[in-house]
């Protein structure tokens, strides 16, 4: 009886399989020569909402939680679902629209210029 529990007990610690490494999506260098800062926020653009053409002092990093985003820059449209991510670089124009049929939600990181609007819009190209 003690051998088949201490045989059950080892078949359930047996060491579960090595984890995936991380995939790395981006890495990006940021400047030191100015002073920056990382802003993370949410965002939710609902049907037939959109950003507005915009660019950033700095570094945009997103990743689509829900729904659908168009993604447009420069004439060109990607379509991002969830679990699809970005990233623009700084001064790069861009605009978020969603035509989907449910609201768009987004997760997004910012590193930016300190002391200076994160975003500033800017005429379609």
């Amino acid at each position: 009886m003690r051998l088949a529990m201490i045989m059950a007990l080892a078949a359930g610690t047996a060491a579960a399989p090595p984890a995936a490494p991380p995939q790395t999506h981006a890495q990006i260098d940021v400047p030191r020569a100015r002073a920056q800062q990382v802003i993370v926020q949410s965002r939710e653009f609902p049907v037939g909402g959109e950003s507005g053409w915009h660019v950033h002092p700095g570094t945009e990093v997103a990743y689509v939680t829900a729904g659908r985003l168009e993604l447009r820059i420069k004439g060109k449209t990607t379509v991002l679902e969830p679990g699809d991510s970005f990233t623009m670089p700084r001064g790069v124009a861009h605009n978020g629209a969603n035509h989907g049929a449910e609201p768009a939600r987004v997760v997004i990181t910012l590193v930016v210029d300190k002391g200076v609007p994160p975003r500033q819009s800017v005429a379609a190209p």
